[in-house]
């Protein structure tokens, strides 16, 4: 995943894209941060998508206080943008809910007990392509 942050930093840099070189050189020098700062190594893919998650999380937040003073946003989004496509496809809402459907009628037992056994199913399979808290919200559903 670094490997392909330093190719678009690079294109970037070769077009001239300020918004997409800024960000990603950015983002390209807190995903290594990671990485040195645990033992001088190579930061793992998941540490990366965190750390996307991260700046996607910040720039909502900062596009809502801009929406809110009305103000534009163009760049904040374009942002938002660049960083969705580094991100594997999110499970929409509907998804999520057939996938639990799916893991708890697998279970021998559907009670809250068993909520740790479906989260971590879900996890196995479906690691960061899923709002945890809806998930969390929709096994709790499932398991009354």
């Amino acid at each position: 995943m670094l490997a392909n942050i330093r190719k678009d930093l690079f294109e970037a840099k070769k077009t001239h894209d300020l918004v997409r070189s800024n960000l990603l050189s950015t983002l390209l020098g807190e995903a290594m941060a990671v990485g040195k700062n645990a033992g001088n190594r190579e930061t793992t893919p998941e540490e990366v998508m965190q750390i996307i998650r991260k700046f996607m999380k910040n720039i909502d937040e900062t596009i809502a206080i801009l929406t809110g003073d009305g103000k534009a946003c163009d760049k904040e989004k374009a942002e938002r943008t660049i960083l969705e496509g580094y991100l594997p496809k999110q499970l929409t809402a509907e998804e999520l809910a057939k996938v639990i459907d799916d893991i708890v009628a697998t279970l021998p037992e559907k009670s809250p007990k068993a909520m740790g056994q479906v989260m971590a199913k879900l996890k196995e399979l479906y690691a960061g392509r899923y709002d945890g808290k809806l998930a969390s919200q929709l096994v709790k559903e499932k398991l009354v």
